[in-house]
């Protein structure tokens, strides 16, 4: 019994060794650097403005006007200006026609942006003519298509659907919209499926569409938007977009604008292929619109109302030839540089306005003079013809043919500047179609 203290006592000296040869070890560790501290300095407000910049209210000389690109750079809005430029609009004036809405909380939400084919066949379409904007190219150089821009009306139908093409891609995210279409090429849906646009896409959301009876395979897909707009709510897509809008003036005040970029224009011809879709625009004065006419004959809406636009605006874009095959036939898809900056002639009223169209493609295009002063849409729906630069617009008769003499062989010093075609995009296991949540989709 006496042995217990003696072991005890070996034991409680042994702990206190290994207890002394841990704190030598510690010692050869590096102590523990203390944390900074990093103080982010809040920035003070900008005053808010009680009127818009004075890039915009203020029109200014410049030597050479409204024939594209100026020698130079046009004034631009800083980010904050322009954040508040926005701001200032009322809520319930639609920012893509500059008219009033009875409910703004449809303002609320993204324009849809629906697909409608423009062969001889299709017409006449149905909903059109309740489009806010509609927009045409060219697409395998013989026909053209439209992408109608929904925000203020859902029509129950809009027909005929058709496929997507490349311009999408830079289009819809400048309105921060939902793409409907019936599909596409391999190609030009791989490409829809690495982007973050929402891709309502037929084939893989089927609810909207349905078909007509009594039409051909090319006529008969129709889209309901209201079911679409249900859709997008329950699936979280359906979000609440800023879109920049466009400057509205209800008459034009020619003496505040530039010198030399207003001229008379009663009838328009946009060249495009004259067997299938010759565009002329004929002002009336009656309405104070332009009426629209196609390969030589009244464009009507199968309401039997003829297509009209308060603002057609003719825009002069890049046009390059890929290697992306569109159909049986073998024609393929053309690339059309809609981000950057361009001629952007405007027609309103009779008249002809000359100047620009720039954006970096995450906002809708701004259309500016060469000295950065807004060119003055009228309130009310707008088309927008998109040509490739060498295109001879006829103006009461007359080829103007003031803006392909500034187009030089790249590399001159007068050259055109071009925005770069983005890279592709590096291949994802996303699914086309996917959207797996309302901040990431496909």
């Amino acid at each position: 019994m006496r042995r217990l203290p003696v072991l005890l006592i070996v034991f409680v000296v042994a702990l206190l060794m290994a207890a002394c040869s841990g704190d030598e070890e510690v010692k050869d560790v590096p102590p523990t650097p203390k944390l900074a501290v990093v103080e982010f300095a809040t920035p003070a407000p900008s005053p808010t403005l009680t009127q818009p910049p004075a890039a915009i209210l203020t029109p200014t000389p410049a030597p050479t006007v409204g024939m594209g690109i100026a020698a130079s750079e046009p004034a631009v809005l800083s980010a904050a200006e322009l954040e508040q430029y926005i701001a200032r609009r009322p809520a319930d004036v639609n920012p893509l026609t500059g008219l009033k809405m009875d409910d703004p909380t449809l303002l609320q939400r993204r324009p849809l942006m629906v697909r409608v084919g423009n062969d001889p066949v299709a017409r006449p379409q149905v909903g059109l003519i309740d489009a806010d904007i509609v927009y045409e190219e060219i697409t395998e150089w013989w026909v053209t298509r439209f992408t109608g821009i929904f925000l203020s009306k859902d029509p129950t139908t809009i027909a005929p659907v058709r496929s997507a093409r490349l311009i999408n891609l830079q289009l819809v995210p400048q309105y921060q919209g939902a793409l409907a279409s019936s599909g596409g090429s391999d190609g030009v849906r791989w490409l829809l499926s690495q982007s973050d646009i929402v891709d309502l896409d037929e084939l893989f959301v089927p609810l909207p569409y349905f078909y007509r009876d009594n039409e051909n395979w090319a006529t008969r897909l129709a889209f309901d938007a209201t079911v679409a707009r249900q859709y997008m709510a329950d699936e979280g897509l359906d979000t609440a977009v800023k879109l920049r809008g466009f400057y509205f003036t209800p008459s034009i005040d020619e003496k505040t604008l530039p010198p030399g970029v207003l001229f008379d224009a009663n009838e328009v011809v946009i060249p495009f292929p004259q067997v299938t879709s010759e565009a002329t625009w004929k002002y009336d004065p009656a309405s104070n619109s332009y009426l629209r006419f196609t390969t030589g004959d009244p464009h009507y809406d199968l309401s039997g109302k003829q297509l009209s636009a308060a603002n057609v605006i003719i825009y002069f874009a890049e046009h390059q030839a890929t290697d992306i095959v569109e159909d049986s036939n073998g024609a393929t898809s053309i690339r059309i540089i809609m981000n950057g900056r361009g001629a952007a002639w405007l027609l309103r009223d009779g008249k002809l306005l000359k100047g620009n169209w720039e954006t970096d493609g995450t906002q809708t295009p701004q259309f500016v003079f060469d000295n950065g002063q807004p060119m003055p849409l009228k309130p009310g729906n707008t088309w927008v013809q998109v040509i490739p630069l060498d295109y001879f617009v006829t103006i009461d008769g007359q080829e103007d043919t003031s803006l392909p003499e500034l187009i030089q062989p790249a590399g001159t010093d007068n050259a055109v500047p071009t925005a770069t075609p983005p890279a592709a995009p590096t291949p994802t296991a996303t699914p086309i179609g996917a959207r797996p949540t309302a901040t990431s989709t496909n």
